[in-house]
């Protein structure tokens, strides 16, 4: 009984180890795995942001909305953060933020450009940030159609260009 009590203590410590260490959240999307940093490792995302020389894009959205796979035409907020997750994977290194759980708890200007102009907006919105995630480039706040979408974060991200 001892031995197996020690082995699952071990187990334990094990997987809080790799939760901690794993700072990033998953998701599949048309096949693809894509992920992004918590908002707890930002630091690690301007590394990456700095070095690849491209915008940080922070999706504020809702835990619940990533699990299982990921249908981006979806109109809904589940679709729309999807659509966020795979239009931007390799156009920006991905910051995800749980709107809900994390609420109030970010960066102060992070905050004030999530609630402006809508207090109490809905997910997903996106913000655009320099690399070194001094200042807000640009917004895309939520849309449940799909094309509509399509064309914000295109339009976004045309936006924002060269001022990073």
């Amino acid at each position: 009984m001892k031995t197996l009590f020690k082995s699952l203590m071990v187990l334990l410590i094990t997987l809080a180890m790799g939760v901690h260490a794993a700072d990033k959240v998953t998701v599949m999307i048309n096949g693809k795995t894509i992920s992004a940093y918590r908002t707890a490792d930002l630091e690690n995302a301007k590394k990456d942001a700095k070095a690849a020389n491209k915008p940080i894009a922070w999706i504020a959205s809702d835990t619940k909305y990533l699990e299982g796979n990921g249908i981006i035409a979806e109109e809904s907020s589940r679709g729309a953060t999807f659509h966020a997750f795979f239009s931007l994977r390799d156009k920006a290194i991905l910051v995800f933020e749980d709107a809900f759980l994390e609420n109030h708890q970010v960066v102060a200007f992070i905050d004030v450009a999530l609630h402006t102009p809508n207090p109490h907006y809905t997910v997903p919105t996106v913000l655009f940030l320099d690399p070194d995630a001094t200042e807000v480039i640009g917004t895309v706040t939520y849309e449940p159609e799909f094309v509509k979408r399509a064309q914000k974060l295109t339009k976004a991200l045309a936006d924002i260009k060269g001022k990073y």
